[in-house]
């Protein structure tokens, strides 16, 4: 009862933070599984096709971030390095007003949002076809 009051006069809805506290832990135990046995979720689109998603090398970008090693998290995925100044923000923004069950809305968020995803749209062509014109 106590989490609920508390979480109640912040604003926030007790059932999401309550969802988003899952989904951290999960998040949190596939990173201990990852450092511990090394297994990873493979990629599928990489399976099926041999081509790099762009969020191919992700889960390694962050456990690098997690050990404080940036120069192997832009290693493994370069794409993510250079948008987490505007994706970082954007998600802790779009989480919060999830979690105030009041969605962000506006152009502003539109506009981010568009602009992310023609990003992640323009570097997954990128990095499959700089390898094969010699330009990386």
């Amino acid at each position: 009862m106590r989490f609920q009051a508390g979480v109640a006069r912040l604003g926030l809805c007790p059932r999401r933070v309550q969802n988003a506290l899952i989904l951290a832990g999960v998040g949190a135990l596939y990173a201990l599984e990852t450092q511990t046995l090394g297994l990873f979720v493979p990629c599928p689109l990489h399976l099926l096709t041999g081509l790099k998603c762009p969020a191919c090398g992700i889960t390694t970008a962050i456990l690098a971030l997690l050990h404080g090693d940036v120069n192997a998290a832009f290693a493994a995925n370069p794409g993510l390095a250079f948008s987490l100044p505007v994706l970082g923000p954007y998600l802790c923004w779009l989480l919060w007003g999830w979690l105030r069950q009041r969605p962000a809305r506006g152009r502003a968020v539109n506009a981010v949002g568009v602009g992310l995803i023609v990003y992640f749209a323009v570097w997954g062509v990128w990095r499959n076809l700089a390898p094969l014109m010699g330009l990386v």
